[in-house]
């Protein structure tokens, strides 16, 4: 899978694999790519080199970078896949979901803190 003695270097064919994986829908915009420690894992990769395969995925316009988040596929403010939403985002989406189907009423509480965990 990847050549390590060849002329292309370690990062950039890691990045082709990644891009071949955006290319075919096996990473749909707004999913999140491997994150440095998993394509170290994966690859067996120094840290560096994975932090080099994600700046070239970002030159090459593929993917964008949410500091403290990870990287997704995509151009900065692509949705991101439901599962990689913060959840704070998706507590106060259900609950605005839950106010217009007339499931919490106006001048009420919302329920408390360890309910909604």
């Amino acid at each position: 899978m990847i050549d390590r003695d060849g002329p292309v270097p370690i990062y950039k064919q890691i990045a082709e694999i990644i891009r071949e994986q955006i290319d075919h829908g096996e990473l749909e915009p707004g999913d999140a790519v491997p994150s440095e420690s998993e394509m170290e894992a994966e690859y067996g990769i120094a840290r560096l080199t994975a932090r080099r395969v994600t700046r070239e995925l970002r030159e090459q316009g593929l993917v964008y970078t949410v500091q403290g988040e990870g990287t997704f596929v995509g151009q900065p403010g692509t949705p991101r896949s439901a599962e990689h939403t913060p959840v704070y985002q998706r507590i106060a989406a259900d609950i605005l979901k839950q106010i217009r189907s007339g499931d919490l009423v106006p001048n009420r509480r919302i329920p408390p803190e360890k309910a909604l965990m």
